[in-house]
């Protein structure tokens, strides 16, 4: 079970076409086994990209509702307050 994880994680993560058929030369799959992977590589982007579309959207909101609130707590500060706040994340 690891090894098909790894497996998956390496189809997943930056693998193109032709690096699936530079790892079919590589273990000595045939043509077919070989289609198969190709096939397996764009099924599972496939399955998997409107997953990191969603991430993105929830990053993007994340980092809006982070601005909202620092931009209460800056609102919030003295003068004196921010010019230390400003010198401390220097």
């Amino acid at each position: 079970m690891r090894k098909f994880g790894f497996m998956l994680a390496f189809l997943c993560f930056g693998l193109n076409v032709q690096a699936a058929e530079i790892k079919a030369n590589d273990l000595g799959l045939s043509a077919e086994q070989n289609q198969k992977l190709v096939e397996l590589k764009n099924n599972l982007n496939a399955e998997i990209q409107p997953i990191w579309e969603e991430i993105d959207s929830s990053r993007q909101r994340i980092t809006e509702i982070e601005k909202k609130y620092f931009e209460e707590f800056w609102n919030m500060l003295s003068d004196e307050q921010k010019a230390k706040f400003a010198e401390l994340n220097k």
